[in-house]
């Protein structure tokens, strides 16, 4: 049987060591290979104008089928991109005998109940808990990874439900091997799913006298389909595009809280999904909310102590009086955040003026 080689060369020119292509023994050492090496999943092939960087959330990380049920399927990898996107990774060896339908099914049903069920409490622990094993701390790891002193660690973890709650996902297979018929598959998924993103990754194997290479290529990306939704994913939305993903009933409440922002002098920073409320910090814009489509409304407090001169116990006192108001929840250790209703318009946004007289004073 042919097996394909690559050559390793020494500087001399010399010396060429031949590596042969060899399947995987264990389906573990590619799942491992990931984890500690996010990189074989080639982001400057998936978009080479902004190539995708990566975080390990968690190794098979658990799905419930229901609601706050017990989990039913165990994914690989789950990995954020630095817009906060969602990446399913499924391995497989090429030795695998399951159907390619089998496995596609499979990864479908994960995206599909990831989506509905997972709470953002879970990701948000089993990445701390990653993180800590690597030696890391999270929240610097995510700085990395954003690489934008505008962005912050709460806007990121928004994104992330943003995304997920939307079915804005990315579906990747890996495999030492990626056979015909999945690739059919998976080029047919990308080219007619407008949210979600699909493709495989082939991921060799090259053996040769004590050492090993890995060589990863991205498949099922064309060109046409990863310029139409690269664009579609980084283009920051307008007044009127947000206005137009919030439910009727919301669109009110979020003309007049913008206008508000504005008159008391602060500033909307429009994002790809939402908006953020700023203010002048020291040195940067220091934000201290956040919206999002369809409904939602959020205080962010962890800037006002980073960024601006705001001592900490006038924070906490801000903190007692918008939580004491009965409308906003604690989600992560700085966010307030609510579901806007029809019933509890007016109460946020006179807890929003409570937020402007505490930066005033």
């Amino acid at each position: 049987m042919h097996h394909s080689k690559i050559f390793l060369v020494d500087k001399s020119g010399q010396t060429w060591l031949p590596m042969t292509e060899m399947p995987y023994d264990q389906e573990v050492v590619l799942q491992e290979a990931l984890a500690q090496y996010p990189d074989l999943i080639p982001g400057d092939q998936i978009n080479p104008d902004n190539p995708r960087r990566w975080l390990l959330v968690q190794r098979e990380l658990g799905i419930p089928g229901e609601l706050g049920g017990s989990n039913q399927w165990s994914l690989d990898h789950l990995f954020l991109d630095q817009d906060g996107m969602p990446t399913f990774i499924e391995c497989k060896r090429s030795q695998d005998t399951r159907g390619r339908r089998e496995v596609v099914a499979q990864m479908l049903d994960y995206a599909a109940n990831g989506t509905e069920y997972w709470p953002m409490e879970k990701l948000r622990q089993s990445a701390v808990e990653t993180a800590q094993q690597q030696g890391r701390d999270l929240d610097q790891a995510i700085a990395e990874l954003l690489d934008d002193v505008e962005l912050d660690v709460e806007w990121f973890w928004q994104q992330v439900e943003a995304n997920l709650r939307q079915g804005k996902i990315r579906l990747v297979f890996v495999a030492d091997a990626i056979p015909k018929e999945l690739r059919r598959l998976v080029e047919f998924l990308n080219a007619k799913m407008n949210d979600v993103e699909v493709m495989a990754v082939e991921v060799k194997q090259f053996l040769g006298e004590g050492q090993r290479a890995m060589v990863p290529r991205v498949i099922g990306i064309t060109e046409a389909t990863r310029q139409a939704k690269q664009g579609a994913s980084s283009r920051i939305i307008t007044r009127e595009m947000f206005l137009e993903n919030c439910l009727p009933e919301t669109r009110s409440f979020y003309t007049q809280l913008i206008d508000r922002v504005i008159t008391a002098g602060y500033e909307i920073a429009w994002r790809t999904k939402g908006f953020s409320m700023r203010m002048q910090g020291n040195g940067r814009m220091a934000s201290f909310g956040y919206c999002f489509p369809p409904n939602i409304f959020q205080f962010y407090l962890g800037e006002l102590i980073k960024y601006t001169d705001t001592p900490a116990d006038q924070v906490a006192s801000l903190r007692s009086r918008l939580k004491a108001a009965g409308l906003l929840t604690q989600q992560g250790q700085q966010t307030l955040q609510a579901k806007v209703t029809p019933q509890n318009q007016q109460g946020l946004l006179a807890l929003l003026d409570v937020m402007f007289q505490t930066i005033e004073s």
